[in-house]
């Protein structure tokens, strides 16, 4: 990254600014172009000894790289949307078919051709979540890098098996090494290259974590990624507003403008993400009880973090 921000010329791929900016000073979306190829190295070097299965390496290797170069495009270009989605469904269909036709989280329940594309909408959207919610300096780092280095912590304890450890690792890694650079006042975003790759990366994680330790284990990691864009989807809908069209109305952009210090917003979200992941480590280790009160903490606390953001509470 060092490397690339002095080498590139100061005004490529720079980040314009306008009413939905959270940015003042001048910044480059050029964080992807490292990130993401450290990431697929890290896990092509690495990935083989420690038990990474070949199919799905290749698959979200590839996968990865197609969201890296699509949105290297897109943050140089603008590409239209249709472009963009039918590569982000490429991806994540390739990530499935890389997962095998033998993973499942809800055998009992859906059949198979069924789970299949609820899968790959659920790895679109976290890929999307991901691209939208980066838009602070350190979001990314602390909304998406702590629960992954959490399902780390996971596969080291032995609660989740090396596989998914071993991808929350590479990603949830070099977002680490990312937030020197995007500290605020930050002069490096991600950009759709960094942001789109990651979004898949982490989804593949999480739905590894759901199926190896438990379903809402899966769900309570990224769920301030997922009430927050989920509410403010809906609250979009309900105003009659374009649901495509770019906008600034998360939670934490509205705390931004309202004079919360970046910081402090920061904060708070790294916060409830490691009592998130404490209370995803609570399900995967206890009964229907244990299960039912860390899920109420966790959807609690994620809600309560919401609305104080918003303004009301």
């Amino acid at each position: 990254m060092a490397v690339l921000a002095k080498a590139l010329p100061p005004d490529f791929l720079a980040a314009t600014r306008n009413e939905r900016s959270n940015h003042t000073v001048a910044a480059r979306q050029i964080g992807g172009l490292a990130v993401v190829p450290a990431a697929l190295a890290a896990l092509l070097i690495l990935g083989p000894a420690m038990g990474l299965d070949g199919r799905l390496l290749l698959s979200l290797a590839f996968a990865a790289a197609l969201l890296w170069l699509i949105g290297f495009f897109d943050d140089r270009y603008s590409l239209p949307v249709a472009i963009r989605l039918c590569a982000q469904i490429a991806a994540a269909g390739l990530c499935v078919y890389g997962l095998g036709p033998d993973f499942r989280l809800m055998p009992a329940l859906l059949p198979q051709w069924l789970e299949a594309p609820l899968m790959i909408f659920a790895l679109l959207s976290f890929i999307n979540m991901t691209n939208f919610m980066d838009g602070l300096d350190l979001m990314t780092v602390t909304g998406i890098g702590i629960p992954l280095l959490a399902a780390m912590l996971f596969a080291i304890l032995g609660t989740t098996g090396a596989q998914s450890g071993m991808i929350a690792a590479a990603a949830g890694g070099t977002l680490l090494g990312f937030g020197f650079f995007n500290r605020p006042p930050a002069r490096i975003f991600l950009g759709d290259s960094g942001s789109l790759p990651l979004g898949l990366l982490s989804g593949a994680v999480f739905l590894m974590v759901a199926r190896e330790a438990a379903l809402l284990a899966g769900l309570l990691l990224p769920l301030y990624y997922l009430l927050e864009t989920g509410s403010t989807l809906v609250m979009r809908l309900l105003a009659g507003e374009n649901i495509l069209a770019a906008h600034s109305k998360h939670g934490y952009q509205i705390a931004k403008r309202a004079g919360w210090p970046v910081l402090r917003v920061i904060g708070r979200v790294a916060a409830l993400n490691i009592l998130l992941a404490l209370c995803a480590v609570g399900i995967a280790g206890t009964g229907p009880v244990g299960t039912m009160i860390f899920t109420a903490t966790g959807f609690i606390a994620t809600v309560t973090l919401l609305l104080r953001f918003r303004g009301l509470l």
